[in-house]
């Protein structure tokens, strides 16, 4: 799944093609395989003070086979920036930069910390199950609680390895907005 992802956002950054000259634009995994992407930014301070629970949900994906992928969305940042965030906030997954809004516009991704919980059918191809708050410890921006009580992207990941519909399979996101380009 690594490099699917990884191969996915290289071609739409370098405008990759195949052999028919079409632009590469598959994720691919296998049947019943789980991967999480969660669209962040470095200076969201809600996207901040979920990295702990974002590298938690990093780890228990991993070890059951999944990955995670952390992908910052704003335009100016470089991989350096990103990197370094990462480090500073002990984040330990694959990050990647959308500095072209590809896979934002893709997953129709609106604010940062949103997270995507995606389950591989028979053919390889992408289900997203879930897409929306990681948690409930955000109710709204400025809106903190102490603890969250909810946690809507772990329970996702129980239900897709375990082959269950995920519901509600959205929930608006709280965060920092995604600014469109131009």
């Amino acid at each position: 799944m690594l490099k699917s992802l990884l191969l996915l956002f290289l071609c739409f950054m370098n405008g990759c093609v195949n052999q028919g000259a079409k632009k590469f634009n598959a994720i691919q995994g296998i049947q019943g395989d789980v991967d999480v992407i969660i669209f962040s930014s470095t200076d969201c301070p809600i996207a901040n003070a979920l990295a702990p629970e974002i590298e938690r949900i990093h780890k228990e994906v991993q070890s059951k086979g999944g990955e995670l992928f952390l992908i910052h969305v704003l335009e100016v940042r470089t991989y350096r920036d990103a990197n370094a965030h990462a480090e500073e906030f002990g984040l330990t997954m694959e990050v990647l930069v959308d500095s072209e809004h590809e896979l934002v516009n893709k997953f129709n991704a609106t604010i940062t910390p949103e997270a995507i919980v995606i389950r591989y059918n028979k053919e390889g191809l992408p289900i997203v199950v879930y897409q929306g708050l990681i948690n409930n410890l955000f109710d709204s921006p400025g809106n903190r609680r102490d603890t969250a009580t909810q946690h809507y992207v772990r329970d996702a990941i129980d239900a897709a390895f375990a082959n269950e519909q995920v519901t509600p399979a959205y929930r608006i996101p709280t965060g920092c907005i995604i600014e469109k380009m131009q």
